[in-house]
C-alpha cells in the first residue's frame, strides 16, 4: 500500500496550529477523547476557583472550548493560531457563560514574545500544549512569573509512554502537531520546580493505549470482567499508576 505523504509534516508552527483547528476544533464534542480531557480539566480548575473566583491566563487555549466550561472572576486566552483565536472568538459570542462564569477575552499571541501582564493572575493554564513549545524551561518560568504570591499552575501534558501505545489509523494523520519535546515525569517534575513552583499534586488520567502491554492491560474482556463498579476501580488504579494518556500537575508559586 502506497504511503501517502502528509503535508502537514513541512508546515510552520502557526500554519499547522491553523490547519489543526479549522479542521477539528470548529465543532464542539468534535471527539470523546478530547470532551473527557477538556471536561475532567475543567473539573479540577473549576475545584479551585469556585471559592472566590480567580483571574485565569490560559497559555495555548486552542479554539476555546476548555475555557467554556470554567468559572472565573476573569479569563484571558492565550493561542499562537489566529484560526483559534477567531473560533474561541465566534463562539463566545452565542454562548451564555456558565453560572459565576466572568469576562473572557482571547488573544493572538506567541507566548515566548508575549508582553508581561500588568496585574498578575491567580491561575495559569496549559493543558496538552507544553511539548508544543518551543522552549519549554523558559515558558514555565515565565507562566510563574505571570502569577500572583502563591498563584497557582496547573499543568496538562501528553504521557509519552502511553500516547505511543496508541494505534494510529489512515483516518486521523494530524498526530502529535510541531513537538518540541516529548517531556517524562521527571522532566515535569524538574521544570515546574526549576521555575519556582511546589508541587502539590501529580497524577494521570484516561487510561488509554492499546499496543504493547496497555493491549493487555487496557483489554475491554479484562477490565469489564466483573462489571462496571470493578472496571471503574481498575480505571482508577491505572491512573494512579501512571497509565493515563495525560499527566496532570498542580504547583503553587514559592514565596520569594
Amino acid at each position: 500500500m502506497k504511503t501517502v505523504p502528509d503535508p502537514s509534516r513541512d508546515m510552520d508552527e502557526r500554519s499547522w496550529w491553523d490547519l489543526w483547528n479549522r479542521s477539528y476544533r470548529a465543532k464542539e464534542n468534535n471527539d470523546a477523547v478530547s470532551s473527557e480531557l477538556f471536561a475532567r480539566t475543567a473539573a479540577v480548575v473549576n475545584e479551585m476557583t469556585q471559592t472566590d473566583g480567580s483571574r485565569v491566563l490560559e497559555v495555548a487555549c486552542g479554539a476555546g472550548a476548555l475555557s467554556r466550561l470554567l468559572t472565573y472572576s476573569s479569563y484571558h486566552g492565550l493561542d499562537i493560531s489566529p484560526t483559534a483565536i477567531e473560533i474561541a472568538r465566534q463562539k463566545a459570542k452565542p454562548v451564555r457563560p456558565i453560572e459565576d462564569a466572568g469576562h473572557a477575552t482571547y488573544e493572538v499571541a506567541d507566548f515566548h514574545n508575549w508582553p508581561m501582564p500588568p496585574d498578575p493572575f491567580d491561575l495559569v493554564l496549559c493543558a496538552d500544549a507544553i511539548e508544543g513549545i518551543r522552549d519549554q524551561r523558559a515558558a514555565i518560568r515565565k507562566m510563574a512569573q505571570s502569577l500572583g504570591p502563591k498563584g497557582t499552575l496547573l499543568l496538562v501534558a501528553i504521557n509519552k509512554f502511553v500516547y505511543q501505545r496508541i494505534r494510529r489509523t489512515a483516518t486521523t494523520p494530524l498526530q502529535c502537531g510541531p513537538v518540541s519535546h516529548w517531556l517524562s515525569r521527571r522532566e515535569l517534575h524538574e521544570l515546574v520546580k526549576s521555575a519556582g513552583f511546589t508541587i502539590e499534586r501529580m497524577w494521570t488520567i484516561m487510561p488509554r493505549g492499546n499496543c504493547g502491554i496497555l493491549r493487555v492491560i487496557n483489554s475491554h474482556k479484562l477490565n469489564h470482567a466483573f462489571g462496571p463498579r470493578c472496571a471503574a476501580v481498575l480505571r482508577r488504579l491505572k491512573e494512579r499508576a501512571g497509565l493515563g494518556q495525560y499527566r496532570v500537575i498542580v504547583a503553587r508559586k514559592r514565596m520569594t
